[in-house]
């Protein structure tokens, strides 16, 4: 298909013809391209770096945040271009810098980037992400506006947005083949050699299409194509500082609603690796729908089905098991889906005609950049809790009650504002309801609060003691009274744990203890005098709040040495160290770091046990099942390897508790009482359970359906 402009000629511009026009399938190419590995680079990259800082959910928002930083400059190098050179400046200048990224491949950072624990993560990764992959994620996040507006040198009308559409959808196919396609297939190596390839097709692509800027002549009058005045006129008086202000506020509100959603749920709710994705997808899905065509943004419907979702969300407590999982999620996902829609889809309603293009998608980006730094790095540095979710559902609740109510027709964006202002004091009571409702939400006394890179910490104080949350994780807690110095929660002396500390203490007088997780210090209640407990912590306000709010590290009989760092990072570092026991204690519902479950880590393990050396692995998980996991990564290390489920005992504050006891098949610990009520694994669990490696690992091979 040809593109010709007539219009371009009363302009400056003469008539594109068949012989020296682009062809449309070159712009949809480089643009579905290029969105397509806008949105793939993030989980690629992402799953690179996430072992290395214990795979918490920081990771991707600080991910998120330094490529919508970027998305920001290059839709800035966009506008900058389009508006200060001609077409065939424009072309030289592009097809340079694509040239320089595709030197800078691949991607993928070296065993050099590992942090060693003292850094800040935060800097530490943004440095990383811009050193690997700043220059070819700069150049394909200009694909979108810098297409349109060379497309607009041919053909000015509201056809040019529909490459945004386009666009989001090849974003959208990237996010929902990774989890299910890619990650599958290749390893996290190939991931980032298929991409690097397929950024040098992108190059070559986009490279066709900037040369045909080079057939463009320069316009007589030094003006730019612009719409007709008849069928835009709506949009070229639309086109003040309030209208600029929308375009950067609305983004930034979706963007924010984005990353505070996506973090509650994983830190909240749970940490299933689709519901990573899913938000975002949903965002990109609001951009599709919304940019496709008027006809689809209805903001009374949508205002509606998001003041309801958000009716639900305090409602999930009163529910039983699951249904709170099912009910929640649902409440969060459908609300964050109608504020993008509301957010996005007044953005759309107010978009300008070509000549602006380059300048509304910077102030659009900008938008989400803002979202993204207040998100992953004002509230972590301002608030010491959660408080920017509902911060944020009150803002989202009081914008779709004013919409609601503002909005005449059910089938059309039609405002009379007026109704919105009569109802201003209702409008205030919707926004402080959210508030409301979270200091009402817990009748347990906050003691502390510590908020970094790897999220919240709460120490919290109930008529039973205190206990240590993460999320929605219970990290350890410590009773009132004369059983303060008992183990406690998933460590009693019934669980897996317990019973392989105890039974070792009575065949052994002096231990060497490597613990990877730290809680708030239960297990150093096992300490004897003779005993040397290394505990190794990659959260260092866990050590902080572990020592000061707590008295398990300093009451311990043991000798305590605390070390910071990733725990498998730093068991690498530790090469003369042989533990008598070895405990993995960093599989909750918070955060699953992958990297620690795979055959090179149990390879590792291995080498850091002694002669007669335990590995205790801890698998309590509300939605994932590692015990078939963890039984297949012990046969291929020629380890034996049980399971002890133990129950819990509220008076004495456990809980109940899965932990796998691994060590060789001969060793004469298995012979113990303690160790007779552990289960051995089936044949067909071993035959059908993943096997993963630093380079093949999926959690939704291990996910929980029900």
């Amino acid at each position: 298909m040809t593109i010709k402009s007539t219009k371009s000629a009363s302009r400056g511009f003469p008539p594109a013809t068949t012989n020296s026009s682009t062809s449309l399938s070159w712009f949809a190419a480089t643009t579905l391209l290029g969105a397509f590995l806008v949105f793939q680079v993030q989980p690629v990259i992402s799953k690179c770096v996430l072992p290395w800082f214990g795979g918490t959910p920081a990771v991707w928002t600080t991910c998120m945040l330094f490529f919508q930083v970027l998305l920001f400059v290059g839709y800035l190098y966009a506008h900058l271009l389009r508006t200060l050179f001609r077409p065939l400046i424009q072309g030289c200048i592009h097809i340079s810098l694509l040239g320089i990224a595709a030197i800078a491949l691949p991607i993928e950072p070296s065993d050099a980037w590992k942090p060693l624990g003292t850094e800040s993560p935060t800097m530490h990764l943004l440095w990383m992400l811009c050193v690997h992959v700043g220059l070819p994620y700069f150049v394909l996040s200009s694909t979108g506006p810098l297409v349109q507006a060379w497309l607009s040198y041919r053909d000015n009308s509201d056809r040019v947005y529909r490459l945004y559409t386009l666009s989001n959808a090849g974003s959208l196919a990237a996010l929902l083949s990774y989890p299910f396609l890619v990650d599958p297939l290749l390893s996290v190596s190939n991931q980032s050699l298929v991409w690097s390839l397929m950024f040098c097709l992108f190059a070559l692509v986009q490279g066709v299409v900037a040369v045909g800027l080079f057939r463009i002549p320069v316009p007589k009058d030094n003006s730019e194509p612009t719409c007709s005045p008849l069928r835009n006129s709506h949009r070229v008086a639309a086109s003040g500082w309030k209208v600029k202000w929308s375009w950067l506020a609305l983004p930034t509100l979706a963007s924010t609603m984005l990353l505070v959603v996506t973090n509650h749920i994983c830190q909240n709710v749970a940490v299933i690796p689709f519901l990573w994705i899913l938000p975002l997808s949903l965002y990109l899905l609001s951009f599709i729908i919304c940019f496709d065509s008027p006809l689809w943004y209805k903001p009374k419907w949508t205002a509606s089905a998001t003041l309801v979702a958000i009716c639900f969300i305090p409602l999930v407590n009163i529910l039983p098991g699951r249904m709170q999982l099912i009910t929640e999620v649902s409440s969060y996902i459908v609300m964050l889906l109608g504020v993008c829609m509301l957010c996005h889809g007044e953005v759309a309603r107010l978009k300008p005609d070509s000549s602006k293009l380059t300048q509304y998608y910077m102030l659009v980006s900008g938008g989400g950049a803002v979202g993204g730094f207040t998100v992953a790095i004002i509230c972590p540095l301002v608030l010491q809790t959660n408080f920017e979710l509902p911060l944020s559902l009150a803002v989202v609740s009081g914008m779709a009650f004013v919409i609601f109510f503002a909005c005449r027709s059910w089938n059309s964006p039609d405002y009379d504002w007026s109704v919105a202002h009569r109802l201003r004091y209702a409008a205030l009571t919707v926004i402080a309801a959210p508030l409301i409702a979270m200091a009402f939400a817990s009748h347990d006394e906050l003691i502390a609060s510590e908020r970094n890179f790897f999220g919240v910490l709460q120490v919290l104080k109930d008529e039973r003691g205190m206990r240590l949350i993460h999320g929605s994780t219970i990290h350890g807690m410590q009773l009132n009274g004369p059983l303060d110095a008992e183990p406690t929660t998933y460590y009693g002396k019934q669980s897996g744990v317990g019973l392989v500390l105890l039974a070792n203490q009575r065949k052994n007088r002096n231990l060497n203890i490597g613990v990877v997780g730290l809680g708030c210090g239960v297990l150093a209640t096992y300490g004897r005098t003779t005993d040397h407990m290394h505990m190794i912590e990659i959260n260092p306000a866990v050590i902080t709040i572990a020592n000061t709010h707590f008295s398990f590290l300093r009451d311990s009989n043991a000798k305590i040495t605390t070390l910071v760092g990733d725990g498998r990072l730093v068991l690498e570092r530790m090469e003369k160290e042989e533990f008598d026991v070895l405990v993995l204690d960093a599989f909750s519902s918070d955060a699953i770091p992958a990297h620690l479950l795979t055959r090179e880590a149990f390879h590792l393990y291995k080498k850091r046990l002694g002669k007669d050396g335990v590995l205790a692995v801890h698998l309590s998980n509300n939605h994932l099942n590692l015990v078939p996991l963890v039984h297949r990564l012990s046969q291929d290390a020629k380890l034996g390897s049980r399971v002890i489920r133990s129950l819990g005992d509220r008076q004495r504050g456990t809980h109940a508790a899965t932990w796998a006891v691994i060590m060789r098949p001969d060793h004469p610990l298995w012979k113990e009482a303690e160790l007779e009520q552990a289960i051995p694994p089936e044949k067909m669990e071993l035959e059908t359970a993943p096997l993963w490696t630093d380079q093949r690992h999926n959690l939704v091979s291990v996910l929980k359906l029900w």
